[in-house]
């Protein structure tokens, strides 16, 4: 099972994170949209998931922001040597998704370092997306539990809930 990193950046990764390497997604799995639940089947969805499996999110979700830091600060520290504003950068990445790179008033030595980032940050995603696996798989659950897990509280009150009490617990 390929982890798709797009699909759980939404709630773990901060908007630097999304800025950083949103513009990689050629490289990357699209996400999928989420699809609406009738509220019946998401009351079923959340029944269906036991306090043990709510504790194994809430520790992945942990690790996992623990995961995105330190690949923040990898991503940061590569923006600092290619002497690029992470604020440049972002505006560089969606002029470079909106295919306007050329439009983006960057000078030649911004559209160098951009490049040259663009492509040390694309270099990290295997080793990040090992990460996050192993920091899902850690206490035995796997991604597509997680995922569904994560699906199922993007898109219900009762299981948001329970995940902040759990959490609040720890």
């Amino acid at each position: 099972m390929s982890f798709n990193y797009k699909k759980v950046k939404g709630i773990i990764v901060p908007a630097l994170i999304l800025g950083l390497v949103s513009f990689a997604d050629t490289a990357l799995a699209q996400t999928k949209t989420p699809q609406t639940q009738p509220p019946q089947q998401q009351q079923q969805a959340t029944t269906d998931i036991s306090d043990a499996d709510i504790k194994q999110f809430v520790d992945a979700s942990t690790r996992l922001l623990a995961v995105q830091k330190e690949g923040e600060k990898v991503m940061l520290t590569i923006l600092q040597e290619e002497k690029l504003e992470v604020e440049k950068f972002n505006q560089l990445a969606q002029a470079h998704q909106q295919q306007k790179l050329n439009e983006a008033g960057a000078t030649p030595e911004e559209l160098a370092a951009f490049n040259k980032a663009a492509e040390r940050i694309i270099a990290l995603q295997p080793e990040m997306e090992k990460n996050m696996e192993q920091a899902i798989q850690k206490d035995g659950m796997t991604v597509d539990k997680y995922e569904q897990i994560m699906l199922a509280y993007q898109q219900n009150p009762t299981l948001q809930a329970r995940v902040k009490k759990m959490m609040g617990q720890q």
